[in-house]
């Protein structure tokens, strides 16, 4: 470097006195000025410059060199000496001076982009990208250039030709980038793709294609580097663009893409979630092609079999076996559709038979398995040959076919050896274990138990454990308890140090039952915590499955029990009784509260603040005067509870068996000796089949068969002590095991006290009344002896009868409020706050009255002014002197102290004497004076019904007969058609009369006065229509006790063309939940036949639990098959019996001993079977015939009047109520499910109903359209529900000439309810959801809706349709009360949502999505509050709560003191003041302006009306009339030729075949009276809507009327 001479600027230079800061600092030399410096170095800069233009790159940087020793931080300098390094190959140096110019202008583009140029020389290609990024960041004018160099340095990493370089180099920025990025992936550089595509997306761009393939691009580079948030995130932006674009290649992979993430993150629900989109999309794609079109290349068959497949996998995980059932049916279609071969086929076969044996459908699983076995055998594919054997062995040992099933299994366990996999060893043996464990053969299940430990005994552990578990449960069967707990603790510390829950639970739960029977105190105490542990366990687990609607194991569900058991044995031999107890009760309430439809409000879940204490229980006795025995059965033991009303628990006791042999088993026996029919061969002919076929019918006869093939006999069940039992009888034995040992407290008590038992398990069969004594005495004949599940339904009985009498008080109380005349009533509602006595009011308030604010000023000075008293007694003659002194006494008091001295107020002189007092002038009239009071006389004093019956000379008093609504029910042999489905399959029942049970409804009838609902009557829903209005019901059909289903007839008219559904004709316990029923007593004749001997009554008593939840107080039945002769016998003497009033149980008693005492019935089998469930109570047949014939004697006057058209009991209402929008509604509701229901037979009607409905609305629109006349179509005539949803809209009908089956239409005059259009959309509605038949009858059976549900719905549809994005949860607070109601949710399951765990998914195929649409349309054209706009868009605003308040909150408005209105009898609006008769205050004064313009604008309004109706009616009539003189009129031309009937001769006239009959003038004046009629209707219409608004104006100005 030479050496550098100062430099100094000429004279004229304006910096030569300012020297610079490096010349000052180096002292060597003079220093030189700023100006000099700068000038220097600019010389420098433009040399180095010109030496970098001849390429003296050597000399370039000298001068570089020597400017920056001026001034080392010039940036362009630096810039400037870094090119010219880098051309000269010296990156390092221009690496230097690129990181200093960084350092010093971080916002410069430039030098970032002489860095990454340095970088990439340097081959640091990742820290040059990095650079050229952020130079691009900071210079997006110059991307062309920067994106230029991350191309070619990208094309480094991945090798990209020079010809696509230079394609890449022609597009656009993003295009560039774009293309980079998908290089870079394809290259599996994705750290380096993510960095480039991330910068492209920097860019703004309209071209959707390229920014779905960087989103997409993008999103897999995340994916590969799992990072699954960000990749999911891009995925869906990916989707939503191709959505929007309607991009279906870009939607599959997006979607297929984002499932897959699902699952790896094992979030299962929410990738089926994009399964299910993936299968919208499909059917979007199936209806673009056709029917029969191919879909697109993209859509590949890999695709399709893979989507059913993963389908199927994934709702298997989840525990939804239906679904992945189907889908796995789904996809063995498509295997065989498409011809494809190998491991891919065969696994097919064996995953859908998996599913079916899960489900229960062996059958289809052996046909699955059948085919699993071939096509494994056509591949020469060992494993799967190996394994197919094992699946079928195992399908056989489920029919009982130990002999096939076990070869199949030793078949598997060769063909496994031979492959010499040990996994395939391990399960086949596993497999033959299992299948000896059901046989019972347990010795052979330890030795394949071990072979298949031994199998895994260094390899897999958790089949190791799962080994030594299975062994536990072999030795456990074997009562070898202690090499049993050994193998469980072994299974225990597996499972700890592996954390295998399940197996853990499985040890856990094992050990407790064996520990429960030991007398060792820590054992007890370890089977306690271990119980305490796993009872909260299994609740949990079985309620995630039914909140989720998942498949849950029945295991699950008997393991549990066997925990409560375990809890109950353990704390009686610990001593607690009292917890002991509460146990017991838990899991019972919990048993009952299961009942699908049971109220959610009272389902239990297990937990510990859920739980009954014993106070608790006590209680409920005590609510009561029943003595209660409680019983459990638990292991060897039967424990017994007594709780006293008033004494609380009296006694526990617990029963042990003599050898240790399970109670349960004992109980079993003797029972099963009680209930043995001795005459068992003429039961076939002497009982009649009311029973319905159960579930796995198929399988049980099945197994049956085989056994008895097999000969298979259980040895180990007979294992009952007979030493001395033989000279016992089994009702003696049973009286010494259950109520001996409490028989000491049972003598204490009176004969024919009330008992209540509580049975457990095998106890719920016994019969508890036929029990003997020591003495031969039956229980029944001791007490009154009822039957209850648990203390919660006898909590329930006991406030039913709670209902019931309070029932009886309010008809009482109504009789009361009836006499004479109703007085009573009508004084009680009339509160007469706004009217105030004249003497209770304080003259001081007037004193600063403004009179010109008083609409009288003349009522104020009348009141003000007393007049002399000169002037009153000259007023009156010398004779009245007397009176008017009485007057001046009576004024004085009034007056004193009122007038001021300053005012000087005139007397005024009137004539009228009541003027002069104010007490007389502005009082109200007494309420007793408006009602005639004092001319009431009682001509009778008291009724049938407990009325009275009253004159009055002034008016006519009321008469209402209040009767009680009892009735009876007879309801049964139904009739069916040939076939009908039933669990999932075709049942042919007996479609002809069931005989024993006609002959037994008509007895009861007799003996009930009342009718039979029978054959075609006797429906599903006229069941669910007259079961709440009974009080005794008694029912004789085909039910099923385990399922808790009654038979009916079919519903008529089904909107299936395939056989009836179940639920058309099958009563369910949870549509019995549903109903309130008032009925004092059920009888149950059902569910039994001669050939189901095992046939019993379940241990919950589902059905009688489920009437007495829904209100009923007591069911009677029996719990075994009787002879119809035994039936008829005791129905007559119970029914005989209660006709003039009994306790049910008394007249059972009468009813058994009178069987009892026929020869032919003499054995307990025929007697003993009848219970009683619920609460005994006294039934009075007479009082209910009573009560039948007081109804039919109203139902003839009300008929008598209404054919007459004359009120003879009562004048009619002043004011007649207009329904409400939301009554109209619902009546609406209810019609249009009808046209819904019957639309499939008649398809004519619904459009008709819309084309007149649109000729209404324009005729409201445009009034010269009434000038054309309209004929009523025949198919509405014909209609059910046409014609009432026309007159509901206000239409009328004229007939037409002679012709009376086509009127024509009289359309509305006016809208006035605005009902038109809502249902003109609403019919639209129904002809698309009439499309589907599912959809059709789901809502059918779901109309009417109350309008909260129906907001709700409306919410919930809305949202789905217009913010798909939303994933609706059903535990959210807008969907738990529509997915928990029943109907409701077989609604939104037929439009296509369905659950997914908790999610709620809705499946978008294009005929669903119409569906959906339809079904919200239909829902917002019957809701009160919903807007139309959420039909077409989301509107949040509109959501959640109804738009309008449906309760008519009142403003607070003043009060009318001296107007007082009140509401008289029969809907009177009356004022007790007149108007203006009263002085007002300013206030008042307003108020009744403001109600008079009110009035005024009501009057104007209707006015309006009325002339809109005359005009409207004028002119349809004439339209009619001159359409008949056009046609009547004028000359007809006789055509030559017309067609005549045969048969007329020379003495008979002909007559044309097209002759109409003319009408006679009676006939005329008949049409005439008709049409005048129509129009007073409406004129009556208005009228009434006129009163009713006035009414309205008024109602806020009464107390009461609010309420």
């Amino acid at each position: 470097m030479t050496e550098r001479t100062p430099h100094f600027s000429g004279p004229g230079g304006g910096l030569s006195h300012s020297f610079s800061m490096a010349s000052l600092a180096d002292g060597s030399e003079p220093p030189i000025s700023e100006a000099e410096e700068i000038n220097e170095m600019k010389s420098l800069r433009e040399m180095g410059d010109r030496a970098m233009q001849i390429h003296d790159y050597q000399d370039a940087i000298r001068h570089y060199n020597e400017a920056l020793e001026i001034d080392e931080n010039s940036t362009d300098i630096l810039r400037a000496r870094a090119m010219a390094f880098i051309e000269m190959g010296e990156y390092r140096n221009a690496q230097k001076d690129a990181e200093y110019l960084v350092s010093l202008e971080p916002d410069n583009a430039q030098s970032y982009k002489i860095q990454g140029i340095a970088l990439e020389k340097l081959e640091q290609y990742i820290k040059a990208l990095d650079a050229y990024i952020t130079a691009l960041d900071l210079d997006p004018d110059n991307s062309d250039l920067i994106t230029n160099h991350i191309a070619v340095l990208c094309a480094k990493f991945c090798d990209i030709p020079y010809s696509v370089l230079d394609r890449i180099k022609e597009m656009d920025p993003y295009k560039k980038l774009s293309e980079v990025g998908v290089n870079l992936f394809q290259a599996k550089k994705y750290d380096i793709c993510i960095k480039v595509l991330e910068t492209s997306q920097k860019f703004q761009t309209n071209q959707k294609g390229i920014v779905m393939r960087v989103l997409l691009t993008l999103a897999n580079a995340h994916s590969v580097m799992k990072h699954n948030e960000e990749a999911i995130n891009l995925y869906q932006e990916c989707l939503g663009t191709a959505v929007a674009t309607h991009e279906q290649v870009y939607q599959t992979k997006s979607l297929v893409n984002i499932a897959t993430l699902y699952l790896e993150m094992g979030n299962t629900h929410q990738a089926l979630v994009f399964y299910e989109k993936l299968l919208h999309l499909e059917g979007e794609l199936r209806e673009e092609t056709g029917e029969n079109g191919d879909l697109p290349d993209f859509w590949t068959k890999e695709l399709q079999c893979g989507l059913r497949l993963n389908l199927s996998i994934a709702y298997k995980t989840i525990g939804s076996m239906m679904y992945a059932e189907r889908y796995a049916r789904q996809y063995v279609k498509l295997i065989e559709m498409f011809n494809l071969e190998g491991h891919i086929r065969s696994e097919s076969y064996h995953n859908i038979g998996m599913l079916n044996e899960i489900l229960g459908n062996f059958k289809e699983a052996l046909n699955n398995y059948t085919m699993y076995l071939k096509v494994s055998k056509k591949n020469r594919d060992k494993k799967g040959v190996a394994q197919a054997y094992g699946c079928v062995g195992s399908i056989y040992a489920a029919f009982r076919n130990w002999k096939l099933s076990i070869t199949y299994h030793e078949q598997s366990i060769a063909v496994a050896k031979t492959t010499e996999d040990s996994k395939l060893i391990l399960i086949a043996n596993e497999m033959l274990a299992d299948t000896y464990m059901v046989k019972e053969e347990y010795g052979k299940a330890v030795d394949y138990y071990k072979a298949m430990l031994q199998a895994c005994i260094r390899s897999d552990y958790r089949a190791r454990s799962m080994a030594m578990c299975k062994l536990g449960n072999a030795y456990r069967e074997m009562k070898d308890n202690q090499k049993s707990v050994a193998y469980y603790q072994q299974a225990c510390n597996f499972a700890e140090d592996f954390d295998y829950l399940d197996i853990l639970t499985m040890c856990q739960y094992s050990i407790g039952c064996i520990y429960q029977h030991s007398d060792n105190m820590m054992n007890l105490e370890q089977a306690r915590k271990y119980f305490e542990k796993l009872v909260p366990f299994f609740e949990s687990k079985i309620r995630e499955h039914e909140d989720e609607d998942t498949y849950c194991p029945e295991e699950y569900y008997n393991q549990l029990e066997d925990c409560y058991d375990g809890m109950q044995s353990v704390l009686s031999k610990l001593g607690n009784k009292e917890e002991c107890l509460e146990i017991a009760e838990a899991y019972r309430k919990r048993s009952l509260t299961q009942i699908p439809g049971y109220p959610s409000s009272f389902v239990y879940h297990g937990s510990q603040s859920e739980r009954w204490n014993v106070d608790r229980m006590c209680r409920v006795v005590d609510q009561q005067n029943a003595l209660v025995l409680y019983y459990s059965v638990v292991g060897t033991r039967a424990l017994v509870w007594i709780i006293s009303p008033g004494k609380g628990l009296m006694r526990f006791y617990a029963g042990k068996t003599p050898d240790g042999t399970p109670m349960s088993q004992m109980l079993q026996s003797y029972i099963a000796e009680m209930r043995s029919s001795p005459d068992w061969g003429n039961m076939q002919n002497n009982c009649e089949n009311r029973s319905l076929p159960p579930k796995n019918l198929d399988l049980t006869y099945i197994r049956r068969k085989n056994l008895k093939l097999a000969k298979a006999e259980n040895t180990n069940n007979n294992s009952v002590n007979e030493e001395n039992d033989s000279l016992k009888s089994a009702r003696k034995i049973l009286f010494n095991l259950l109520l001996a040992p409490v028989e000491d407290i049972l003598m204490k008590i009176e004969l024919n006290s009330h008992v209540i038992i509580i049975p457990d398990k095998e106890l719920t069969h016994c019969p508890f009344s036929a029990l003997q004594d020591w003495n031969g005495r039956h229980l029944s004949d001791r007490f009154h002896v009822t039957i209850l599940p648990s203390l919660l339904a006898l909590e329930k009985v006991v406030n039913n009868e709670l209902n019931q009498l309070k029932t009886h008080d309010d008809i009482n109380f109504e009789r009361s409020q009836s006499r004479r005349g109703g007085l009573e009533k009508v004084m009680a509602k009339v509160v007469m706050t706004n009217a105030s006595s004249p003497s209770g009011e304080s003259d001081d308030s007037y004193n600063d009255v403004d009179l010109r604010k008083v609409s009288n000023p003349r009522l104020m000075t009348s009141r003000q002014g007393r007049t002399s008293t000169n002037f009153t007694r000259g007023f009156f003659s010398p004779g009245e002197n007397n009176m008017a002194d009485e007057l001046d006494q009576m004024i004085s008091p009034m007056s004193n102290g009122i007038i001021s001295p300053s005012k000087n107020i005139p007397p005024v002189k009137s004539y009228n004497t009541a003027a002069l007092y104010r007490s007389i002038v502005g009082s109200p009239s007494p309420v007793e004076k408006m009602l005639h009071v004092h001319t009431y006389s009682t001509l009778t004093t008291r009724t049938s019904t407990g009325t009275d019956i009253t004159s009055s000379t002034q008016c006519i008093p009321s008469y209402q007969q209040i009767s009680s609504k009892e009735k009876c029910l007879v309801f049964g042999n139904p009739h069916f058609p040939k076939s009908l489905m039933l669990h999932g399959s075709e049942w042919k029942p007996n479609v002809n009369d069931m005989p024993s049970a006609k002959r037994e409804l008509q007895s009861v009838a007799s003996y009930l006065s009342t009718d039979v609902l029978s054959r075609q009557d006797a429906t599903k829903d006229r069941f669910i229509e007259e079961a709440p209005k009974a009080t005794v019901i008694h029912l004789a059909t085909y039910g099923c006790w385990k399922e808790g289903l009654i038979a009916c007839t079919p519903n008529s008219d089904s909107t299936t063309e395939n056989l009836p559904l179940p639920s058309s004709y099958v009563i369910t316990a949870s549509d019995i939940l549903s109903l309130k029923l008032t009925a004092q007593v059920v009888v149950l004749s059902m569910g039994y036949g001669p050939n189901r001997i095992n046939e019993y009554i379940d241990n919950m008593y589902r059905l009688p639990s489920a009437f007495l939840e829904a209100g009923v107080q007591c069911v009677l039945t029996c719990m075994w098959p009787v002879p119809d002769l035994a039936v008829e016998k005791f129905y007559f003497h119970f029914y005989h019996k209660l006709q003039t009033g009994a306790m049910v149980t008394d007249a059972i008693r009468v009813g058994v001993r009178k069987v009892r005492e026929d020869d032919r019935f003499k054995d307990p089998y025929f007697w003993s079977g009848w219970i009683l469930v619920g609460k005994d109570i006294h039934v009075n047949v007479c009082q209910i015939r009573h009560s039948l014939l007081d109804q039919k004697l109203d139902n003839m006057e009300k008929a008598v009047e209404e054919n007459s058209g004359k009120n003879f009991l009562n004048p009619k209402t002043s004011l007649t109520t207009v329904p409400s929008r939301e009554e109209n509604l619902e009546s609406l509701q209810k019609i249009l499910g009808q046209l819904l229901h019957h639309h499939t037979s008649q398809p004519s009607v619904v459009p008709s109903l819309i084309d007149l409905l649109d000729s209404s609305l324009k005729r409201l629109h445009t009034e010269e359209n009434n000038r054309q006349t309209s004929i009523l179509p025949m198919a509405i005539v014909q209609s059910r529900g046409g014609l009432n949803l026309l007159r509901h809209l206000g239409f009328h009908f004229q007939a037409k000439g002679a012709m009376v089956d086509s009127p024509y239409v009289v359309y509305p005059h006016w809208n006035n309810d605005d009902l038109l259009i809502p249902i003109f959309d609403a019919l639209r509605a129904v002809l698309e959801v009439s499309l589907d038949g599912e959809s059709t009858q789901s809502v059918y059976e779901m109309l009417p809706l109350s309008q909260d549900h129906i907001s709700q719905a409306v919410d919930l549809l809305c949202i789905t349709k217009h913010a798909a994005d939303i994933q609706l949860k059903t535990t959210d607070l807008s969907v738990r009360p529509l997915w928990q109601n029943i109907k409701i949710r077989r609604m939104l399951t037929a439009v296509g949502f369905h659950q997914i765990g908790l999610l709620l998914n809705f499946n978008k195929t294009p005929e669903k999505k119409r569906l959906l649409n339809a079904t919200l349309q239909l829902l917002l054209s019957v809701s009160a509050y919903k807007s139309q706009i959420l039909l077409y868009r989301l509107d949040v605003n509109l959501l959640g709560k109804p738009s309008v308040s449906k309760a008519s909150f009142h403003t607070d408005t003043g009060k009318l003191p001296t107007l007082a209105p009140i509401i008289l009898p029969r809907n009177q609006l009356r004022m007790s003041t007149p108007w203006l008769s009263r002085a007002e205050k300013a206030d008042e004064m307003d108020e009744k302006v403001q109600l008079a313009r009110s009035k005024s604008d009501l009057d104007d309004k209707f006015k309006g009306h009325l002339d809109r109706a005359k005009t409207w009616h004028q002119v349809t009539v004439a339209a009619q009339a001159n359409e008949s003189l056009d046609k009547y009129g004028r000359p007809k031309s006789t055509p030559p030729k017309v067609k005549v009937i045969g048969g007329s001769t020379a003495s008979r006239n002909r007559i044309p075949i097209k002759r109409e009959p003319l009408l006679v003038i009676p006939e005329v004046d008949q049409r005439r009276d008709y049409a005048n009629f129509v129009l007073q209707q409406r004129i009556e219409n208005i009228d009434v809507r006129h009163k009713n608004e006035i009414m309205k104006l008024y109602l806020p100005y009464i107390q009461g009327a609010h309420n």
